[in-house]
């Protein structure tokens, strides 16, 4: 079990910022060989990574952690050889699967049966061994219903759902999946964890899984990863990684505003820009009482276009990043609209807060017209709580800290 599955060394990859290509073939040659041009040339270079060095051993399952753009699915693309290293190199021993995006691997005009056998012949497998697997791969996916449907109609979570099944249920020794996995339902999610955790215990397999959940990375995962910038801030055991990680993540979170932060994903259409909360009476208060009716407030602007059908949903997590309680206004049946360029101040009331003594972090996500909008993956910020009269007795106490409902109420303007 000590084999080393997968050995990296000096590994770095750049991509060039410049722009040769956009002006005359006379001019784009000129700039090649002219020293001033080669040196603007150096100047736009991005390192996705660099002087990255770590070895995996067979059976590991490994954590890559760190902040948008930190490299990580760089890291994953190179390990999967789907783009080659500009520097250093990559050893790997024996077959990857790997799940790095919605839609990779899958020929969309291909049914989903089809794309089960074409994966398995691009892994290496025989058609034999594809069947002897294919009804596990189309239970376990839950798409039965439309494995013969062109996967060009697959929801993306049906798209996932199958992709992981194949990644998961084929003959490869080192599996590699990206965040693609938060496109799953909550079960779903929770069914491919337990398929993980169970082709490294039982199988000996390798897995590479990134995640900004570090609750989900700890109970995978034995080793970790922590990237920031392309280059290797540690590796080691998984509870010092994701230690390191939530301590430099909430450094991040107490120091940039909102509307600057790099850290998010989704296409821009309604973005949050400011987040705070008050008591019931309009004061802002920076510390809650386990109890008291909370109103969070948040400040969303809206892209160029007008934004229709808003969906803001609100999370939260203790401080092993454990989601604790979610609450989208769509649970409300509560849609809203913005205009071009327009800021709006949305609350959620959330009556006697049912969280004890403790820090919190606070997540956001932004769905316009079912497709992500915003998501602020380190989260909004940070709340502090004191226990509070919760029970209404005159005395504090505890209080349902594990709820996973909130008995919210959602204030949007006209509406």
């Amino acid at each position: 079990m000590n084999e080393i599955a997968i050995k990296v060394e000096n590994l770095g990859k750049s991509y060039k910022l410049g722009t040769v290509g956009t002006q005359s073939l006379a001019r784009d040659l000129f700039g090649l060989f002219s020293s001033a041009e080669r040196e603007k040339a150096e100047e736009k270079t991005l390192w996705a990574i660099q002087d990255v060095d770590f070895s995996i051993k067979r059976g590991d399952a490994v954590g890559i952690v760190g902040k948008n753009g930190a490299g990580k699915s760089t890291l994953l693309k190179l390990l999967s050889r789907t783009t080659a290293p500009t520097t250093g190199s990559i050893k790997v021993s024996g077959k990857i699967s790997s799940l790095l995006e919605v839609g990779t691997g899958f020929h969309p005009e291909l049914t989903g049966r089809e794309n089960v056998f074409l994966n398995g012949a691009i892994m290496g497998m025989s058609k034999r061994d594809i069947k002897s697997k294919f009804d596990e791969i189309v239970e376990f996916s839950g798409v039965a219903r439309f494995i013969d449907t062109p996967v060009k109609r697959y929801s993306s979570g049906m798209y996932v759902r199958l992709a992981f099944a194949v990644a998961a249920h084929l003959e490869t020794e080192i599996m590699i999946i990206d965040e693609v996995l938060a496109v799953g339902d909550v079960d779903f999610q929770k069914k491919c964890l337990g398929k993980m955790k169970d082709v490294t215990g039982n199988e000996g397999r390798t897995v590479l899984f990134v995640s900004h959940n570090m609750s989900s990375v700890k109970a995978l995962c034995n080793h970790g990863i922590f990237l920031e910038k392309g280059r290797l801030m540690l590796t080691g055991p998984v509870q010092a990684v994701t230690e390191a990680y939530t301590a430099a993540n909430k450094g991040l979170l107490e120091t940039t505003e909102l509307a600057l932060r790099s850290d998010r994903s989704g296409n821009g259409a309604v973005r949050l820009v400011d987040f705070f909360v008050q008591d019931t009476a309009g004061n802002m208060i920076d510390t809650l009482l386990t109890g008291e009716d909370i109103v969070f407030c948040f400040t969303l602007q809206c892209g160029a276009e007008d934004a229709r059908n808003i969906d803001f949903g609100l999370n939260f997590y203790d401080a092993e990043d454990g989601n604790l309680g979610v609450l989208y206004s769509s649970y409300q049946s509560v849609f809203f609209e913005m205009k071009a360029g327009e800021l709006q101040q949305i609350k959620c009331v959330i009556p006697a807060f049912p969280f004890t003594l403790g820090s919190y972090k606070v997540g956001t996500r932004i769905m316009v017209n079912n497709e992500e909008s915003d998501w602020l993956l380190g989260g909004a910020g940070f709340i502090l709580v004191e226990n509070g009269d919760f029970y209404g007795t005159g005395s504090t106490g505890f209080s349902h800290q594990y709820m996973t409902n909130f008995l919210g109420r959602w204030i949007i303007p006209n509406k």
